[in-house]
């Protein structure tokens, strides 16, 4: 029991500052989107995780280079759909605001990362392990369901109310009128959730294996191999969409406007909340111990990053004039959500105890490394 409230915590920490991250960019007024998601690429995708494991794995390269070239493909798809995904998700923010964007987007990456994985894990089918995490993900529908509805009934009160003044507010608001498009942004989002969960979860073991077993890598660097891979993917259609759109929209004279200066570090925290929050998360799956622990621990991050998104969407007053009825579907959506964590929670309860051995494929022998070696 006690493991498993280390890793709930664990799994909250790292909920609540990946569902903290895009915050900041709401106050960022002097710049316009393509700067701030152009700026913040470099940090959350490309140089923090390389910096996190090359400080971890001295023989980081050596790792990667032994890695089967089917098990290599597979992660860097993954991550390069995740990325196409990221874009739309950082658009969606400006049709439906944050909250209900991280509504729409993690729930259909945490449906399908917590049902995907048993197509290749068949002996779990009928087991009281698979009819939990079902249950989680019909609560999970409802939840988005009630969102959903809950966001529709704010875009259409904002609408029919008289035009509020936004004098001496710093904030960026939402773009009523948009909000199917919204929904539809923030569900290609999830689509490229499910292809970074899923690829997390199919190759972590493997290169795990590889990295423990043949390079005396330490178990949390281990499991963060595959992060840095996805995410570096991920980094590339990310960083060219707005990159051409900071050319198009001649944006790059934002960057020299007074005052921006700070704009920068907050980028940095963005960085540093959006990659830090899987490390926290790989360390759950590790206490959680076993193949199928990130099928356990994806959906508890999930939730708390909803949750965490939320909470800051009430606070930015996304939901301000957004009327009775939209707020009540919307705490509804969020109890439902606390439900999930429960049963998410319970369902590990039922984990099966032998190992799913990862996959039987060929790759590059190499001598054993010592921890430390380079």
């Amino acid at each position: 029991m006690q493991t498993i409230i280390f890793a709930l915590i664990l799994v909250l920490i790292a909920g609540f500052i990946n569902g903290s991250f895009a915050t900041p960019m709401k106050f960022m007024t002097k710049w316009s989107e393509e700067n701030t998601w152009f700026a913040f690429s470099f940090w959350g995708f490309l140089i923090l995780p390389w910096i996190t494991i090359l400080f971890m794995v001295p023989h980081t390269f050596k790792v990667v280079s032994s890695l089967p070239s089917n098990l290599l493909s597979s992660i860097l798809v993954g991550g390069i759909v995740f990325g196409l995904g990221q874009i739309a998700f950082a658009l969606s923010f400006r049709y439906i605001g944050i909250g209900l964007a991280f509504v729409v987007n993690i729930s259909m990456g945490t449906a399908g990362s917590a049902l995907i994985p048993l197509l290749w894990h068949k002996n779990l089918l009928g087991t009281e392990y698979t009819y939990m995490q079902i249950a989680g993900i019909v609560i999970f529908v409802f939840a988005v369901s009630f969102g959903a509805a809950a966001g529709a009934a704010r875009d259409r009160n904002r609408k029919e109310a008289k035009p509020q003044s936004t004098q001496g507010k710093a904030v960026k608001e939402i773009k009523t009128g948009k909000h199917l498009l919204g929904i539809v942004l923030a569900m290609l989002a999830g689509v490229g959730s499910i292809c970074q969960g899923v690829s997390y979860i199919w190759a972590n073991p493997s290169i795990s294996k590889i990295a423990t077993s043949e390079f005396g890598v330490g178990t949390l660097a281990a499991s963060i191999i595959a992060w840095v891979i996805i995410f570096s993917a991920a980094w590339i259609p990310y960083c060219c969409y707005f990159l051409v759109l900071n050319f198009k929209n001649k944006g790059f004279s934002n960057f020299k406007i007074s005052g921006t200066g700070k704009y920068w570090f907050i980028t940095i925290l963005m960085g540093v909340a959006f990659w830090g929050s899987l490390i926290f998360f790989s360390q759950a799956s590790n206490v959680i111990g076993g193949d199928l622990a990130p099928t356990i621990a994806w959906p508890l991050f999930m939730v708390f990053i909803i949750l965490t998104s939320n909470l800051w969407s009430w606070k930015s007053d996304e939901w301000k004039g957004a009327g009775i009825k939209a707020s009540k579907r919307m705490i509804v959506s969020l109890l439902l959500f606390v439900v999930a964590i429960i049963v998410f929670s319970f369902s590990s309860r039922f984990e099966p105890k032998h190992e799913v051995h990862y996959q039987h494929i060929k790759h590059k022998a190499y001598p054993s490394y010592q921890h430390g070696d380079k």
